[in-house]
């Protein structure tokens, strides 16, 4: 017992110096995430008075990068653009909450569930789609949100306009 106490406290005497290091890094992520959420904010709001709206933003982003872009005008309120390009489907959906942490698990769930309807409907391969969930900063996402976003299984990702 007194060996392996030894050996922790051993242990302990060659990195002691790293802790201070590792906290001042998590820290300046911190500062550094937080800024940059403010600045997307001010921009966002910005835009917003302008007439750049976040659908009218993600349209050209995806029409710059070579897609036909179509807004949605059927009864499925959670899919707000279709995007196609050669056998590729992007289904997105648009959130311009103010409001931070606001998007949950709930909420992305419901636009997977929609989006799945949606090819199921119109007979669109489920490995030619992705799904999006276009945002203008990432702080509107609650932590239950980001699980969902991170878990391959339900092939949805989000992208910051």
């Amino acid at each position: 017992m007194t060996n392996t106490t030894e050996m922790i406290i051993g242990s302990l005497s060659y990195i002691w110096h790293l802790i201070p290091i590792v906290i001042f890094i998590i820290l300046l992520k911190k500062l550094l995430t937080y800024k940059d959420n403010q600045k997307r904010k001010i921009k966002n709001e910005e835009n917003e008075k302008n007439g750049l709206t976040l659908e009218l933003r993600t349209i050209k982003k995806y029409e710059d990068l070579g897609y036909k872009v179509n807004t949605n005008t059927t009864e499925n309120q959670d899919i707000d653009m279709i995007c196609h390009k050669d056998d590729k489907t992007i289904l997105i959906k648009c959130n311009n909450s103010s409001e931070s942490k606001s998007i949950k698990e709930e909420d992305i769930i419901s636009f997977y569930d929609s989006a799945i309807e949606y090819i199921n409907t119109n007979k669109i391969k489920e490995k030619n789609t992705t799904f999006r969930y276009a945002i203008p900063y990432k702080d509107l996402f609650h932590k239950s949100a980001i699980k969902i976003l991170t878990d391959d299984d339900y092939n949805c990702k989000y992208v910051l306009v």
